[in-house]
């Protein structure tokens, strides 16, 4: 038996402990010294005054210490927190935060001090490495106001001061370029990457990368697919051959052994492209060019690499545009905020500043645009800081996925909403009794609330759904119903099972736990209106805390065991209180979480078949659908399908609403395995209707195809439902399909008499099927079959 997390209870898990661990500090700050708030008058005074002294300082000096002023008060606090890095980052997969209280403070000055002192450093002050970060804050400070082309004058002035053949006129120029390419200026970027890549820059491995990147957005969006993808690919291997050249160097320069040539070529498979290996750990501890920013180039030409590959087999050759605007619900622009267009393949992992695909601020009405995207499926990603987000939320979702296609034109107005307003039990009450009474604030436009709770202890958080398809705005919850959340996980320090967290163990039922919750809103579509977790940093925003302590009962002996992580004689104990009294439902739920925990850490399947009886007890005494779920799920990887159909009909009973897109694709699969074709069929399509990521395509296209439908047919359904799954390998079912059909023109007869015999393989769940997977030899129909046993 396993413990099963549902796709949207899994999100939950990881982003609300995320958006607590964020909010939690900063309410607490606040909470003890709201007198430190800056949003006084005395604060604003205080800024003024020190803005004007700034100004008088710099002022009252001209030549070389006027210029030395501007670099050390203006253009080096201005690169503590260069564009694009801010305090949050919120995406529909991935949501990261950052405070470094070491930061210089923001600047006293205004947008329109900044530009004109930029400026003046920029046309007049040394040539040096500052002038190039001093035009990169004024062209900044221009893109935001909305008068980009503004800044493009000036950085064309100072490319003008600057030798030709120098690598800061050509960073300049690369910047130029890259700012035309985003504003869609075709023409302009091509003038300047000509300029760029002029006679005279030799042994700049990343300024030649940075162009080979820049050159190939730019056929790209001029419509020659195939010479930008000839341009990325020779100009990551000139780059790869330029660093392998100077590791091989480097370590004969430190007496190591020189690599054969072949083996300093030797490459692994990074998401279908070729990535070089990876020096000696010698050289890793000594070399200085190891440095992100070598990664970070041969990361972005790999990228446009995969993209390009994957747009040439959809046969999408023509660019896209996707614009919008950022504003709040009263309809206020977000100004100088971060908007990120993330493919598919980098959506799981944290914004690279500086180093995305796609990026771009917000200008002062909170609009943004994207030229010459190479068509795919993408993701949005913000960058904000914490004054922007404060007391709002943006309710995106984790299937909020964006089809951009050849030609597109597509606008996405992004809204930011009130964070949802809790009333009770918070500000750490005590609850005793046998229920607890949850109230919010009441949504207009709400169909349905979901309430969840966390447990916070040992330094981790763990969160539950308690309850969904909540249509008031108020609802009892009985304490018996909150003892019933619980699973298990491990301490990352921790080894084998009795690294289990006891909080994650206890979950509700520990007293001295201290709990928090929180609600989300849907509207009649099911999306996110709004949510009462986020970023509440100041007065005006912390609200009510969301925090109560539930003391209804008293922890057992065996309880305290847990307490103390002495498992196994925890594990006794509950068998003990069981024993004596069959009616303990608490010792038999501990029981049966603690014998799953064992049995999935040492793989005892005699241990997780002791469980079965147990779960079976246990959902006579507390008949649960989650809990009835497991009895189900157990009994379909055991093929016994009148268990299975038993507990999958009770589950359908207890759970008195439409079952999760999860739980539809499974009783899916399992009809499909009965024979029920038809109802499978259209399970299948229920399931993959409500999941954006179309989790079950692969069993709903060997569906489709053992009820005869031909590959035409099939390949459709496949465009249809594309699978998304971020942070791991994405099957292309379309091209897997695809692929099929053309090896099917060969022996049409032979292939179909070959596919009809692996899919009744597969739909009686025949190991000979793995069998002949394993056999030599390839083909597209093996492929697929593999594929297809992996779903799920």
């Amino acid at each position: 038996m396993k413990i099963r997390i549902k796709v949207k209870q899994l999100v939950l898990f990881v982003l609300l402990p995320l958006a607590l661990l964020i909010v939690i500090p900063g309410v607490l700050q606040q909470a003890a010294a709201p007198s430190v708030q800056p949003a006084t008058s005395a604060a604003a005074n205080t800024v003024s005054k020190a803005r004007e002294e700034l100004l008088n300082t710099l002022n009252s000096n001209s030549g070389s210490k006027r210029m030395t002023l501007i670099r050390t008060r203006i253009i080096e606090p201005g690169n503590a927190r260069p564009p694009y890095q801010y305090n949050v980052y919120i995406g529909s997969s991935s949501s990261q935060w950052s405070q470094n209280n070491n930061e210089e403070p923001p600047s006293l000055l205004l947008p329109g001090d900044k530009l004109r002192f930029l400026k003046e450093y920029v046309l007049e002050g040394p040539i040096d490495r500052y002038l190039l970060t001093a035009a990169k804050q004024l062209a900044y400070e221009y893109d935001v106001l909305g008068t980009g082309s503004d800044g493009d004058k000036v950085l064309t002035e100072a490319i003008a001061r600057i030798s030709s053949k120098s690598s800061l006129a050509r960073e300049l120029l690369l910047l130029q370029a890259q700012r035309a390419l985003s504003a869609g200026n075709w023409a302009a970027a091509k003038v300047l990457l000509m300029q760029a890549d002029s006679p005279g820059h030799y042994g700049e491995e990343e300024l030649n990368a940075r162009s080979a990147w820049l050159s190939a957005r730019l056929l790209f969006a001029e419509g020659d697919s195939s010479g930008a993808l000839k341009l990325v690919s020779n100009g990551l291997e000139s780059y790869q051959e330029v660093r392998d050249q100077k590791y091989q160097e480097m370590n004969e320069g430190n007496g190591g052994d020189s690599q054969d040539s072949q083996d300093s070529k030797d490459s692994k498979n990074f998401q279908g492209s070729t990535v070089s290996a990876s020096p000696p750990e010698s050289l890793k501890a000594t070399s200085q060019f190891l440095e992100e920013p070598h990664s970070e180039s041969e990361r972005q030409l790999l990228l446009m690499r995969n993209a390009l590959l994957s747009a040439a087999e959809a046969g999408n050759s023509a660019p896209a545009t996707l614009s919008g605007t950022l504003t709040y619900s009263d309809g206020t622009p977000v100004s100088r905020a971060g908007i990120f267009l993330r493919p598919e393949s980098e959506v799981s992992h944290s914004v690279l500043n500086g180093s995305e695909p796609y990026e771009i601020y917000t200008d002062a009405q909170g609009r943004f645009s994207f030229s010459g995207v190479i068509p795919g499926y993408y993701q949005l990603h913000l960058g904000l800081s914490f004054e922007q987000i404060d007391g709002w939320t943006w309710p995106v979702q984790t299937d909020d996925w964006i089809e951009i296609k050849p030609n597109d034109r597509l606008t996405n107005n992004i809204i930011l909403q009130p964070l949802l307003e809790l009333k009770s039990p918070v500000n750490s009450q005590i609850l005793t009794g046998d229920s607890v009474e949850f109230e919010w604030e009441a949504v207009k436009n709400a169909a349905s609330y979901s309430l969840s709770g966390t447990v916070s202890a040992e330094g981790s958080t763990f969160s539950y759904v308690i309850r969904q398809h909540i249509t008031g705005n108020k609802i009892s919850i009985p304490v018996t119903e909150l003892y019933n959340s619980g699973g298990f996980s491990t301490s990352s320090s921790g080894e084998g099972w009795e690294s289990v967290k006891p909080s994650s163990l206890l979950g509700f039922a520990d007293p001295s736990g201290r709990f928090s919750w929180s609600i989300e809103v849907y509207d009649e579509s099911g999306r996110v209106i709004t949510r009462s977790n986020g970023y509440r940093l100041n007065e005006d925003t912390v609200g009510n805390l969301p925090f109560f302590y539930l003391q209804s009962r008293s922890l057992t002996a065996a309880d305290q065991l847990v307490k103390a992580q002495k498992l196994e004689q925890a594990l006794e104990a509950y068998r003990h209180d069981y024993a004596g009294d069959p009616q303990d439902d608490h010792a038999l739920k501990m029981l049966v979480h603690l014998m799953t925990a064992k049995a999935s850490y040492t793989k005892d399947k005699s241990l997780e078949a002791a469980t079965i009886p147990l779960l079976v007890k246990l959902v006579e005494l507390r008949p649960t659908a989650d809990y009835v779920f497991n009895l189900a799920h157990y009994y379909y990887e055991q093929s016994d399908w009148k268990s299975y159909n038993h507990y999958y009909s009770w589950f359908l009973e207890l759970r008195e609403q439409k079952p999760h897109s999860y739980d539809q694709g499974i009783n899916a699969i399992a009809l499909m395995y009965q024979g029920e074709l038809d109802e499978a069929r259209s399970q299948f399509v229920a399931s993959l209707e409500e999941d954006g990521s179309h989790r079950f395509i692969g069993s709903y296209l060997a569906a489709e195809l053992a009820a005869g439908q031909p590959l035409d047919d099939v390949l459709k359904l496949a465009q249809r439902y594309p699978q998304h799954s971020p942070g791991s390998s994405t099957v292309n079912w379309a091209k897997l399909i695809t692929l099929m059909k053309a090896e099917r023109t060969g022996q049409p007869e032979l292939f179909d008499r070959q596919l009809k015999q692996m899919l009744e393989l597969y739909t009686a769940r025949s190991g000979k099927l793995r069998e002949w997977i394993g056999e030599s030899g390839d083909s597209a129909l093996k492929t697929f079959m593999k594929a297809v046993l992996e779903v799920g």
